[in-house]
């Protein structure tokens, strides 16, 4: 019997060709989201299970009770705690402290990247599989290890090993290894680089503060060692531990163990548990992604039911021939499920088409049980069908034979406006929301990667110096014409500099300020607009000049007065050198179009100069004029090879997110379309339920445009109303946008008028021509099938 609906459900599949397109194009749209989310979710379940004897590595998490009795669980730890267990527990085999820090910066002169950096000890290595591809690992204060990725972004395909990167508070890291390749996305130990734990403990006098729990340790339980003998120690030694605590600190600290299994996803929310998900978030984020298959499948209901009129006589007749209503309505869940494996197939084929065009970073396809997770594809895939199709099947096999036969059956209706509009003005509301956002982070992405307001990125090419300001280099470099003028610097615009500290007398409290050293000539290349008094004075000595310029913040921030009374003033610089402001340049961004502006200082400093940069004049083959640079470069410099990038496709990478604006544009999309999906089915209910009025008017005269009108009124308004409803949180999403960006280009008003035309243009135009099909029949067939 069941092979016999699969049968007439293909050959209903087969009638209904336009149909059957659209129900199979939107869940097939709508599945690869879903299809990716359950793979992240997999995913979660496998976090680093690719460690050797991951069954017995534990991490020790802590319940800190506050006097009232408050809990909060966390997920780290005192940094004292690791070396603790070691050495006074029994069935300790090893343990390692780690602490991250998601504020690092590390930068090469010319090229600068936030990182996210883990201190770790030689044990972390011992317990946790992330092998090097060359070099070794930390051990000495300063020195780290990067990731292949972070070696790639910094040094192409060169040898880093030897090489040194800059902090802008810690100072020179010596780079000592670069690891393996490995997929960030199934570790919860995420990093960019990992730098020496001895390097923390050098930098931080409180490494025995029992009191901060801003550590995570781990440890390896020796074979045999019981969870329960493990509670034991534990439960006894938070009792020990708490006479560790200051004692003005009403409080408590309770250790527990949790498995490396356990961890991922977390049963419940953690404090400083950085990139664990725990199984309410993962629920929510899975919802989203259900609201766009949501939409899809209430587009078949729709247009399902749209077509009833057409099956309703099926209905009628199978009845009276003695089926049932089980029956019937195992027949109609059967050709939903059909379609939705249809629908699967295509999904199937657009998920490898993502995962071969688009790569974002937060998006995962390493999983190790492919084999159940194919299942769980096929399960929810029934389940779709099921849903999509149970309504549907409900109410068509509710239809009585007498009246079906007598056609007294209409089309199934919710009302005159009811559910079929609605679900338009929904998917059109959504969808318009989602575009402006998609328009105004557009919008914001682009200014900040193509800016030339705030400081000039074009023709600038900026060279990485070999340690020293090179006079030979520069008098060479600065004979090839298209070279206009030649600057340095200690670190280029977009990098986050190092601070100095500035007052106006000893006896005051210093204000920290953003600190360049440069030449006058680097304030010209970068085309600064100076307010008040005059740039640097051109030197060509090797001794820091005592005269600065600073920015209208750092005026404002030392109470100078106005712009013009600032100059000539007299402040100090670093505790220790009295400088004189000869300059006063107006506030911009230099490095962060989401931070407030802060105080600025430029200084003529030469033993601080890391970057030679060139002004150019508008160069065609750019290639041609670094083979020139470069020849020169390795004439004074044959053992090192040259650094050297364009400042503006260095911005232009940086602030633009390619990948993840054409996956956002992808979801988009289809958003988009399965509103026009659900455009389309309510269209079809209604030509269908008005063919005999169009009859009826074409016979008495009315033309084919008056028709078009007719048909279209109704969706003319319902695509009005989406559109006052989503313009509102659109601009609202463009001012929140812009409050989260201090340097903005204001909102996005023609790009949300370009977005708005195209999608209104395309729904109008589907009207039209829906409408001009009805319009184009003949009223002597219409007339005669109703």
């Amino acid at each position: 019997m069941l092979h016999n609906y699969f049968k007439i459900a293909w050959r209903n599949l087969l009638k209904n060709k336009l149909f059957s397109f659209i129900n199979i194009l939107g869940l097939s749209l709508a599945i690869p989201t879903v299809l990716m989310g359950l793979i992240q979710i997999v995913n979660y379940y496998e976090y680093d299970t690719f460690h050797e004897d991951d069954g017995r590595v534990v991490r020790l998490i802590t319940d800190e009770k506050q006097e009232d009795g408050t809990i909060t669980n966390w997920a780290s730890s005192p940094v004292p705690l690791g070396n603790f267990v070691k050495e006074n527990f029994a069935g300790i085999e090893n343990s390692t402290t780690l602490v991250r820090d998601f504020d690092w910066v590390l930068s090469n002169g010319i090229k600068t990247k936030n990182t996210d950096a883990i201190y770790t000890d030689k044990s972390f290595f011992q317990l946790f599989k992330f092998p090097l591809e060359i070099g070794s690992y930390p051990v000495d204060p300063n020195t780290i290890v990067l990731t292949h990725e972070t070696a790639q972004w910094f040094f192409k395909d060169s040898n880093p090993i030897g090489s040194s990167l800059e902090h802008p508070t810690y100072g020179s890291f010596k780079i000592v290894g670069v690891l393996k390749p490995f997929n960030p996305q199934r570790t919860q130990f995420r990093t960019d680089v990992m730098v020496s734990f001895n390097s923390y403990v050098k930098s931080n006098i409180k490494t025995d503060d029992w009191s901060t729990l801003n550590a995570h340790t781990f440890i390896k339980l020796a074979k045999g060692m019981t969870a329960v003998s493990l509670e034991k120690q534990l439960a006894k030694a938070s009792a020990q531990i708490h006479s560790f605590l200051k004692t003005a600190e009403n409080r408590s600290l309770h250790f527990k163990a949790q498995f490396l299994s356990e961890i991922s996803p977390s049963k419940e929310a953690l404090e400083n548990d950085p990139f664990v998900q725990d199984i309410r978030s993962i629920s929510l984020n899975f919802a989203f992604q259900l609201i766009i298959i949501l939409l899809a499948s209430l587009n078949y209901i729709n247009l399902t039911l749209a077509r009833s009129m057409n099956r309703s006589r099926e209905v009628g007749v199978r009845k009276v021939a003695g089926a049932t209503k089980s029956q019937l309505v195992l027949q109609f869940l059967t050709e939903s499920v059909l379609i939705s494996y249809l629908a699967l197939g295509i999904g199937f084929f657009l998920l490898w088409f993502i995962k071969n065009q688009i790569h974002v970073s937060w998006l995962t396809w390493d999983i190790d049980h492919w084999g159940y997770l194919i299942l769980i594809f096929f399960v929810f895939n029934l389940a779709l069908g099921l849903v999509a199709g149970a309504s549907p099947s409900l109410i068509l096999s509710s239809f009585q034979p007498v009246k079906v036969l007598k056609g007294a059956i209409s089309p199934a209706s919710f009302g005159k406006i009811g559910f079929r509009k609605t679900l338009i003005i929904i998917q059109f509301t959504i969808a318009l929301i989602y575009i402006f956002f998609m328009g105004h982070a557009f919008h914001q992405i682009n200014y900040m990667a193509n800016d030339n307001e705030n400081y000039q990125r074009k023709h600038i090419l900026n060279i990485n110096l070999s340690g020293h300001r090179d006079k030979p280099l520069a008098s060479d470099i600065s004979a090839i014409k298209e070279i206009q003028k030649i600057g340095y610097t200690s670190l280029t615009f977009g990098n986050k500099p190092s601070y100095s500290q500035i007052k106006n007398r000893k006896s005051e409290t210093k204000n920290q300020a953003y600190y360049y050293a440069t030449d006058r000539y680097f304030i010209e290349n970068m085309g600064l607009k100076i307010v008040a008094g005059t740039n640097l004075i051109a030197s060509n000595s090797e001794l820091p000049s005592n005269l600065i310029v600073v920015n209208q913040k750092a005026v404002e921030k030392l109470k100078l007065g106005s712009d013009q009374e600032a100059v000539g003033k007299l402040i100090l610089l670093n505790d220790t050198l009295s400088v004189t402001i000869i300059g006063v340049v107006a506030n911009f961004c230099h490095y962060d179009y989401e931070k407030k502006i802060e105080p600025l200082v430029f200084q003529y400093q030469p033993s601080l100069f890391k970057v030679m940069c060139l002004k150019t004049s508008p160069v065609n083959d750019r290639k041609a004029l670094e083979s020139v640079i470069n020849g020169l470069w390795n004439k004074h410099n044959p053992r090192q090879e040259m650094n050297a990038s364009w400042l503006d496709t260095d911005m232009y990478e940086r602030y633009y997110p390619y990948e993840d604006m054409r996956f956002a544009g992808m979801e988009g999309a289809v958003i988009f379309v399965i509103a026009m999906l659900g455009l389309i089915g309510i269209l079809t209910y209604s030509l269908e339920k008005r063919t005999k009025e169009i009859g009826i008017r074409k016979v008495i005269g009315a033309t084919t445009l008056e028709i078009i009108k007719l048909m279209s009124n109704d969706f003319i308004k319902l695509l009005s109303i989406a559109t006052i409803l989503a313009i509102p949180p659109g601009i609202a999403i463009g001012v929140f946008m812009n409050s989260y960006y201090l340097y903005n280009n204001g909102i996005g008003y023609g790009t949300m008028s370009l977005l708005l035309s195209i999608v209104i243009g395309i729904a109008l135009g589907i009207v039209g021509y829906f409408s001009w099909v009805a319009a184009q029949a003949n009223p002597a067939k219409t007339l005669k099938t109703e």
